[in-house]
Protein backbone atom coordinates (compact mmCIF):
# COMPACT_ATOMS: atom_id res chain seq x y z
CA UNK A 1 0.00 0.00 0.00
CA UNK A 2 2.80 2.45 0.87
CA UNK A 3 4.41 2.05 -2.55
CA UNK A 4 1.13 2.83 -4.36
CA UNK A 5 0.66 6.02 -2.30
CA UNK A 6 4.31 7.08 -2.68
CA UNK A 7 4.39 6.60 -6.45
CA UNK A 8 1.21 8.63 -6.94
CA UNK A 9 2.39 11.28 -4.48
CA UNK A 10 5.73 11.77 -6.23
CA UNK A 11 3.89 12.36 -9.52
CA UNK A 12 2.00 15.23 -7.88
CA UNK A 13 4.91 16.51 -5.76
CA UNK A 14 7.16 16.83 -8.81
CA UNK A 15 5.08 19.91 -9.72
CA UNK A 16 6.31 21.67 -6.56
CA UNK A 17 9.59 22.87 -8.03
CA UNK A 18 12.49 23.61 -5.74
CA UNK A 19 11.30 21.54 -2.78
CA UNK A 20 11.61 17.84 -2.08
CA UNK A 21 8.48 16.24 -0.62
CA UNK A 22 8.08 12.86 1.05
CA UNK A 23 4.99 10.95 2.09
CA UNK A 24 4.74 8.41 4.87
CA UNK A 25 1.88 6.31 6.19
CA UNK A 26 1.46 7.01 9.90
CA UNK A 27 -1.20 5.37 12.05
CA UNK A 28 -0.29 7.60 14.99
CA UNK A 29 -1.51 10.93 13.60
CA UNK A 30 -4.64 12.26 15.26
CA UNK A 31 -7.33 14.26 13.45
CA UNK A 32 -7.53 17.91 14.49
CA UNK A 33 -4.22 17.67 16.37
CA UNK A 34 -1.41 18.32 13.92
CA UNK A 35 2.00 19.08 15.40
CA UNK A 36 2.98 22.73 15.73
CA UNK A 37 3.79 24.12 12.29
CA UNK A 38 1.83 21.38 10.51
CA UNK A 39 -1.40 21.70 8.53
CA UNK A 40 -4.23 19.22 8.09
CA UNK A 41 -6.53 17.98 5.35
CA UNK A 42 -9.29 15.42 6.07
CA UNK A 43 -11.54 13.68 3.57
CA UNK A 44 -13.81 10.66 3.48
CA UNK A 45 -13.16 8.20 0.66
CA UNK A 46 -14.26 4.88 -0.78
CA UNK A 47 -12.11 1.86 0.06
CA UNK A 48 -12.24 -1.93 0.31
CA UNK A 49 -11.43 -4.01 3.38
CA UNK A 50 -10.57 -7.69 3.73
CA UNK A 51 -10.80 -9.69 6.94
CA UNK A 52 -7.53 -11.48 7.68
CA UNK A 53 -9.46 -14.23 9.53
CA UNK A 54 -12.41 -15.21 7.31
CA UNK A 55 -11.22 -13.50 4.07
CA UNK A 56 -14.58 -11.70 3.71
CA UNK A 57 -14.27 -8.36 1.93
CA UNK A 58 -16.51 -5.33 2.12
CA UNK A 59 -16.63 -1.82 0.68
CA UNK A 60 -17.06 1.42 2.60
CA UNK A 61 -17.62 4.90 1.26
CA UNK A 62 -16.97 6.51 4.65
CA UNK A 63 -13.29 5.78 5.21
CA UNK A 64 -11.71 8.75 6.93
CA UNK A 65 -8.35 9.77 5.48
CA UNK A 66 -6.25 12.28 7.42
CA UNK A 67 -3.24 14.13 6.04
CA UNK A 68 -0.82 16.23 8.11
CA UNK A 69 1.77 18.22 6.17
CA UNK A 70 4.53 20.74 6.67
CA UNK A 71 7.20 22.51 4.63
CA UNK A 72 10.61 23.45 6.01
CA UNK A 73 11.33 26.32 3.62
CA UNK A 74 14.96 26.78 4.67
CA UNK A 75 15.76 23.12 3.93
CA UNK A 76 13.40 22.95 0.92
CA UNK A 77 11.86 19.78 2.39
CA UNK A 78 8.20 18.97 2.79
CA UNK A 79 6.67 16.06 4.66
CA UNK A 80 3.21 14.56 4.39
CA UNK A 81 1.86 11.99 6.82
CA UNK A 82 -1.30 10.09 5.90
CA UNK A 83 -3.59 7.84 7.89
CA UNK A 84 -6.47 5.82 6.52
CA UNK A 85 -8.70 4.70 9.37
CA UNK A 86 -9.36 0.98 9.67
CA UNK A 87 -12.46 -1.17 10.03
CA UNK A 88 -13.08 -4.64 11.39
CA UNK A 89 -15.18 -7.51 10.11
CA UNK A 90 -18.68 -7.66 11.52
CA UNK A 91 -18.84 -11.46 11.22
CA UNK A 92 -15.72 -12.41 13.19
CA UNK A 93 -15.96 -11.99 16.95
CA UNK A 94 -12.17 -11.75 17.32
CA UNK A 95 -11.67 -9.58 14.25
CA UNK A 96 -8.79 -7.14 14.15
CA UNK A 97 -8.85 -3.72 12.55
CA UNK A 98 -8.00 -4.04 8.85
CA UNK A 99 -6.28 -1.40 6.74
CA UNK A 100 -8.23 0.13 3.85
CA UNK A 101 -7.33 -0.57 0.24
CA UNK A 102 -8.05 2.40 -2.05
CA UNK A 103 -8.65 2.42 -5.79
CA UNK A 104 -5.73 4.08 -7.57
CA UNK A 105 -8.18 6.61 -9.06
CA UNK A 106 -9.25 7.64 -5.55
CA UNK A 107 -5.67 7.91 -4.31
CA UNK A 108 -5.05 10.26 -7.23
CA UNK A 109 -8.11 12.39 -6.39
CA UNK A 110 -7.18 12.51 -2.69
CA UNK A 111 -3.64 13.58 -3.57
CA UNK A 112 -4.83 16.17 -6.08
CA UNK A 113 -6.97 17.76 -3.36
CA UNK A 114 -4.07 17.52 -0.91
CA UNK A 115 -1.81 19.32 -3.40
CA UNK A 116 -4.36 22.15 -3.60
CA UNK A 117 -4.13 22.51 0.18
CA UNK A 118 -0.32 22.36 0.12
CA UNK A 119 -0.16 25.08 -2.54
CA UNK A 120 -2.54 27.29 -0.54
CA UNK A 121 -0.99 26.71 2.91
CA UNK A 122 2.71 26.27 2.16
CA UNK A 123 3.15 28.34 -1.00
CA UNK A 124 0.46 30.98 -0.39
CA UNK A 125 -1.08 30.39 -3.80
CA UNK A 126 -4.63 31.42 -4.45
CA UNK A 127 -6.32 28.52 -6.15
CA UNK A 128 -9.92 27.70 -6.89
CA UNK A 129 -10.99 24.44 -5.32
CA UNK A 130 -11.84 21.64 -7.70
CA UNK A 131 -14.70 19.37 -6.84
CA UNK A 132 -13.91 15.88 -8.10
CA UNK A 133 -16.04 12.97 -7.02
CA UNK A 134 -14.46 9.79 -5.75
CA UNK A 135 -15.03 6.50 -7.57
CA UNK A 136 -17.12 3.69 -6.14
CA UNK A 137 -16.69 0.07 -7.16
CA UNK A 138 -19.52 -2.36 -6.59
CA UNK A 139 -22.50 -1.78 -4.35
CA UNK A 140 -22.24 -0.17 -0.96
CA UNK A 141 -25.28 -1.11 1.06
CA UNK A 142 -26.38 -0.74 4.62
CA UNK A 143 -25.69 1.80 7.31
CA UNK A 144 -22.33 2.94 8.58
CA UNK A 145 -21.53 0.56 11.46
CA UNK A 146 -19.84 2.64 14.15
CA UNK A 147 -18.91 -0.39 16.28
CA UNK A 148 -16.65 -1.66 13.46
CA UNK A 149 -15.14 1.71 12.48
CA UNK A 150 -11.82 2.73 14.06
CA UNK A 151 -12.53 6.44 13.53
CA UNK A 152 -15.93 6.14 15.25
CA UNK A 153 -14.51 4.12 18.14
CA UNK A 154 -11.86 6.81 18.70
CA UNK A 155 -14.40 9.64 18.40
CA UNK A 156 -13.09 11.02 15.09
CA UNK A 157 -15.82 9.93 12.70
CA UNK A 158 -18.79 12.09 11.92
CA UNK A 159 -21.02 9.98 9.71
CA UNK A 160 -23.00 13.06 8.73
CA UNK A 161 -20.19 14.61 6.68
Amino acid sequence: MAEQWNTAFQNWASELEGDEWTLELDDSIVPDKPQKGWFQYIRKAFAQFRCSLCKRSWPSKRVQVVFHFTLNSSLHRGTVKVRGFKQKCRRCTTAQMEAPSFLSENIDILLEKLMERIRIRCYREERPETNKNLYFKGRVEGPHEAQHCEACLKGFCNKNN
